[in-house]
C-alpha cells in the first residue's frame, strides 16, 4: 500500500509540475531565447525613442517653419501638368507656373479657353502648349502624355485642377474620381523611373466635410483625399517620398472669387473675406515650392478642419451651425417655385433657354436726342444687364416662367453687375462661357423723353462668341423650348440647331421635344441660313426685313416663306404699327399694339414683345389660334413701354 501511494504521489507530481512553472520562468533552461527577447526588447525601445526624438524634431520644424518659412525650390526647366487649365484655379495655376520658367501643359477639354491661355502665355514669353483631352478616357489620356512628352519632355508635375469644379458648377457636377486615376497611371510610374517629380491633388471643401444636397460631389471629393494618402503610402514603403512629392490642396470655392463668381453664403462675411483665384493660385504654388504636404486656401481653414476632427461630433456640428458658410444651392425657393406652379406644370417642369448675347447697357435718359458737338445734361442714368438674349430671360422671369440663359462672359469686375443682377432674378446661367482678358460688351443708350425713342452705340471688340462645344455641355432633356439669337457665330448657331433636331427625332424623345425659335434681327444675310428644318418659330425684326428690301411685315414673311417653305411660324413686329404673322397652316394673323399713354421707355420692348410669344407659346399644350399669342404678347409688350427697365413687367 505504501509503495503504491508513493507511486501515485510521484505520478500526480510529475503530472502536475508544468503547470508549477509558468512559460515566462522557464527561459532559464534556454539562455539564447532569453537573449532574444532582451535583445528585441530594447531593440523597440530604441525605435520608440528614435520616433519620439523625430516627432518632436518635426513638430519644432513645424513650429519654425509657422515663423520662418524654408526655402523654395526652383522651378525652372520643369514640365508641369495642368489640368482643368480653361478656367478657374486652373487658368492661373498655368499662367504663374509659366511665369516662373516652367513648360506648362495646359489641359482642357475646352479647346477655345485653353487656346487663349496659351496665346496669352506664349505672349508673355512662356512656354506653353494647348492639349484637348478628355481626361475621362485612359485612351485619351495616354495620347495626350505621350503627346506632352513629344513636344515638352517627361512630365515632372501634375496639377489636377478639374477636381475642384468652378463655384458655378460645384452644384451641379460631381467629378468622377477615375480622372484622377487615369493621370496617376500614365505619369506617376515615369516620375519613379526618373526617381523626380511633384504630383498636386487638388480637393473642394466637399473632401474636408460632406455638402447639403450633393452627396456625389462629396463622394468623389472624399475619394480623392483616399487617393492622395494613398499615393503618399505607397510612395513611403517604396522609400521615394523625398525624391517625389505630394501635396494636398483643400480649397474652399466659396470663399475664392473668380469669373466663375456664384451665388455664396456667408453667415459672418466681414471674418472671412474673399480671395481672388488668382491669389489663391500663387499660395497653392508657394506651398508647392516647399514641399507643403496639406495646405488649405484660405490657409487658416486647414486648423479649422482638424479642430473639428478631434471634438465630438455633435460639439463639430454646433461649430458648423455658427459658422454655417457655403454654396447656395441653385434653384428656385419654395416661394419662387410656388408663384410659378401653374407655369411649370404647363412647361412640364422644363425650362426655357435663351442663347446669345449679354452685355451691359449705359443708358442716359434727356429731354431731346443732343446736338452734334453739344454739352447738356440728362435727366437721369442707369446701368442695365442687356442684349436680346439675355432681356428675353429678364422678361420670363418676371412672367413666373423657369429660364436659363446661354452667353459668353468676360472676367472683368464690370462684368460682376450684370452676374449679380442674373442671380438676384433667379436666371439660371450656369452653362456660361467665362473668358478671360475679354472686354466687356457695352451700349450706350440714348433716350429720348420728347419721342419716346432710343439710338443704340455699340462695342463689343473681342468677347468670342458660343462654339459648338459650349452648347453640347447643356443636357437637351431639361428645356421645353431653346430660342436663339442671330449672332455672328451663325455656322455655329446652325449646328447647334441641328444637334436639336436630330436629338428630337429619337424614338425615346417623341414625347419630350423641344421646341426651337430663332430671330432675325441684324441686318446681315448670314442670317438667312438660320432658315433651318425643324426650326418651329422665326422672329423677324424690322431692320432685318427692310436690309432685305421689304417695306412691309407682310411682305417681309411672304419672302421669307418663299425662301424657305415649310411648316414653320413666323411672327414679324412692325415697331409701334403692328404685328403680322403666319402659323402651320399658312393662315394670316395681324396684331394691333397696345401703346401706353406715355412712351416712358421702348429700349427692349422688341425682346419683351418675343418673350411674351415663346412663353405663351410654350404654355400652350394644344396650341389655339396664334392670335392669343400675339394679344398677350402685345399687351406685355405694351406694359414695359410705360416704365423704364423691366421691372413693371407683370403677368395679368
Amino acid at each position: 500500500m505504501t509503495n503504491q501511494y508513493v507511486t501515485r504521489f510521484h505520478s500526480s507530481e510529475a503530472k502536475e509540475s508544468p503547470r508549477r512553472l509558468p512559460a515566462w520562468l522557464d527561459c532559464h533552461r534556454k539562455p539564447v531565447s532569453m537573449i532574444l527577447r532582451l535583445y528585441a526588447t530594447l531593440i523597440f525601445c530604441w525605435d520608440v525613442l528614435i520616433i519620439l526624438v523625430q516627432f518632436f524634431l518635426t513638430l519644432l520644424q513645424s513650429l519654425f517653419h509657422q515663423i520662418r518659412a524654408p526655402k523654395a525650390k526652383c522651378l525652372t526647366g520643369e514640365v508641369a501638368a495642368v489640368v482643368g487649365s480653361g478656367r478657374g484655379v486652373g487658368y492661373d495655376l498655368a499662367l504663374q507656373l509659366a511665369a516662373l520658367g516652367v513648360k506648362v501643359a495646359c489641359i482642357d477639354v475646352n479647346a477655345t479657353d485653353n487656346e487663349l491661355l496659351v496665346k496669352k502665355i506664349q505672349s508673355s514669353g512662356g512656354v506653353a502648349s494647348a492639349f484637348e483631352c478628355d481626361v475621362t478616357s485612359k485612351v485619351e489620356v495616354g495620347r495626350t502624355v505621350a503627346a506632352i512628352e513629344g513636344s515638352l519632355g517627361p512630365i515632372s508635375m501634375l496639377f489636377h485642377s478639374c477636381n475642384v469644379p468652378s463655384a458655378r458648377s460645384l452644384v451641379t457636377e460631381a467629378p468622377p474620381i477615375e480622372t484622377t486615376l487615369n493621370l496617376l497611371e500614365a505619369i506617376l510610374p515615369k516620375m519613379k523611373k526618373m526617381a523626380h517629380g511633384h504630383i498636386v491633388f487638388l480637393t473642394s471643401v466637399a473632401g474636408v466635410s460632406g455638402l447639403k444636397h450633393q452627396m456625389p460631389l462629396a463622394v468623389s471629393q472624399f475619394a480623392v483625399q483616399g487617393l492622395y494618402e494613398s499615393t503618399l503610402e505607397e510612395l513611403r514603403i517604396e522609400k521615394r517620398q523625398h525624391t517625389i512629392h505630394t501635396t494636398l490642396v483643400h480649397i474652399y470655392p466659396f470663399i475664392i472669387t473668380d469669373h466663375c463668381l456664384n451665388d455664396i453664403r456667408l453667415r459672418i462675411s466681414s471674418a472671412f473675406g474673399r480671395i481672388r483665384s488668382d491669389e489663391a493660385a500663387q499660395r497653392i504654388i508657394a506651398g508647392v515650392r516647399r514641399n507643403e504636404l496639406e495646405i488649405s486656401i484660405p490657409k487658416y481653414l486647414l486648423f479649422v478642419s482638424h479642430l473639428l476632427r478631434l471634438l465630438p461630433r455633435r460639439a463639430s456640428l454646433l461649430l458648423r451651425e455658427l459658422i454655417d458658410t457655403g454654396i447656395l444651392q441653385q434653384v428656385h425657393d419654395v416661394t419662387s417655385m410656388a408663384q410659378s406652379d401653374q407655369d411649370g406644370k404647363r412647361l412640364h417642369g422644363k425650362k426655357i433657354l435663351c442663347v446669345g448675347l449679354c452685355n451691359i447697357d449705359i443708358i442716359q435718359v434727356c429731354d431731346a436726342y443732343p446736338a452734334e458737338d453739344s454739352d447738356q445734361r440728362c435727366q437721369s442714368n442707369r446701368w442695365q444687364r442687356g442684349g436680346n438674349a439675355s432681356n428675353n430671360c429678364t422678361v420670363l422671369a418676371n412672367l413666373g416662367a423657369r429660364c436659363e440663359l446661354l452667353a459668353s462672359f468676360s472676367d472683368a469686375k464690370m462684368f460682376h453687375f450684370a452676374l449679380d443682377d442674373l442671380r438676384e432674378r433667379k436666371i439660371a446661367h450656369d452653362h456660361c462661357m467665362y473668358h478671360r482678358g475679354a472686354q466687356v460688351p457695352l451700349s450706350t443708350v440714348w433716350l429720348s423723353l420728347a419721342t419716346g425713342s432710343r439710338t443704340i452705340v455699340h462695342s463689343n471688340p473681342d468677347l468670342p462668341e458660343l462654339t459648338f462645344e459650349d452648347f453640347q455641355r447643356i443636357n437637351l432633356q431639361d428645356y421645353a423650348w431653346i430660342h436663339f439669337e442671330g449672332r455672328r457665330n451663325t455656322s455655329t448657331i446652325v449646328q447647334m440647331i441641328r444637334s436639336i433636331v436630330e436629338w428630337n427625332e429619337r424614338p425615346e424623345n417623341q414625347s419630350c421635344k423641344v421646341k426651337i425659335s430663332v430671330e432675325l434681327e441684324k441686318p446681315r444675310h448670314s442670317n438667312l441660313d438660320l432658315l433651318v428644318d425643324g426650326v418651329d418659330v422665326v422672329f423677324v425684326g424690322k431692320d432685318f426685313a427692310r436690309f432685305l428690301g421689304h417695306d412691309s411685315a407682310r411682305e417681309a414673311i411672304a419672302g421669307l416663306k418663299n425662301l424657305h417653305p415649310g411648316s414653320y411660324i413666323i411672327i414679324c413686329p412692325w415697331g409701334e404699327r403692328d404685328t403680322v404673322a403666319i402659323d402651320r397652316q399658312d393662315r394670316w394673323f395681324t396684331q394691333p399694339t397696345y401703346p401706353p399713354e406715355v412712351i416712358r421707355d421702348s429700349l427692349g420692348a422688341g425682346d419683351t414683345f418675343v418673350a411674351g410669344c415663346i412663353l405663351k407659346l410654350a404654355e400652350e399644350e394644344q396650341p389655339g389660334s396664334l392670335s392669343v399669342v400675339l394679344e398677350f404678347a402685345s399687351r406685355v409688350a405694351g406694359q414695359k413701354l410705360a416704365f423704364f427697365g423691366f421691372d413693371g413687367i407683370k403677368r395679368y
